[in-house]
């Protein structure tokens, strides 16, 4: 009893310890990488608490295994790209300008059901007063209603990240029907190089 105890605390302090270093979002906001990171240790601290026979080091090094994974994975993703869209994909654009994209709805697997019942806990009943709606990077919906007077939503209020740690974001380029020589061109202007910009955003 005092073995399982013991273990259990010292399992209890490195797990909390664990999971503060991984993030602090709460589970609904985890990333894939985050997520399944913490479903992994959570069935070794329960493997480690539950079997005594089971040497207590066999926990502690995948857990640290998958800490410095985490970390790297982490810091790759805000460099990279490619590694970005792999472990966290990109915003998804399901009605624009009023419109419904049923492709996308579907790549989504997403029923219509699903996306009334969505709008509906965001306290939306109708859904011709939308003007826009985004499934984001975390799986959670975004949504832009129509002006009161039944008009559109000011585009001026829509604003796109054209230019994210360097790199182009092809996904609002191609929203806003421009390429990138038009970026090029507008960032000549003004005396910057692609490479030099954190972050760049264009309200349409």
């Amino acid at each position: 009893m005092a073995t399982v105890l013991l273990r259990t605390v010292i399992i209890y302090f490195i797990f909390t310890l664990s999971v503060r270093l991984v993030g602090k979002r709460q589970i609904g906001e985890l990333q894939l990488s985050e997520f399944v990171t913490t479903l992994m240790l959570s069935e070794l601290a329960i493997n480690c608490i539950q079997d005594i026979s089971f040497p207590i080091s066999y926990s502690l090094l995948p857990l640290i295994f998958l800490l410095c994974a985490e970390v790297i994975i982490s810091f790759l993703v805000t460099k990279s790209k490619k590694i970005r869209k792999l472990f966290l994909g990109s915003p998804n654009i399901i009605i624009k300008e009023g419109i419904i994209n049923q492709k996308e709805l579907s790549k989504q697997r997403m029923s219509i059901n699903e996306l009334l019942s969505e709008l509906r806990l965001k306290d939306i009943d109708d859904i011709s007063k939308v003007d826009y709606a985004i499934i984001e990077q975390n799986g959670k919906l975004s949504v832009f209603e129509k002006k009161n007077d039944g008009g559109r939503v000011d585009k001026s209020q829509f604003c796109y990240a054209i230019i994210t740690d360097g790199e182009l974001n092809e996904n609002d380029l191609k929203y806003l029907g421009i390429d990138k020589k038009w970026v090029d061109n507008y960032l000549k202007s003004k005396g910057y190089q692609m490479e030099q910009i954190f972050l760049m955003t264009l309200t349409r």
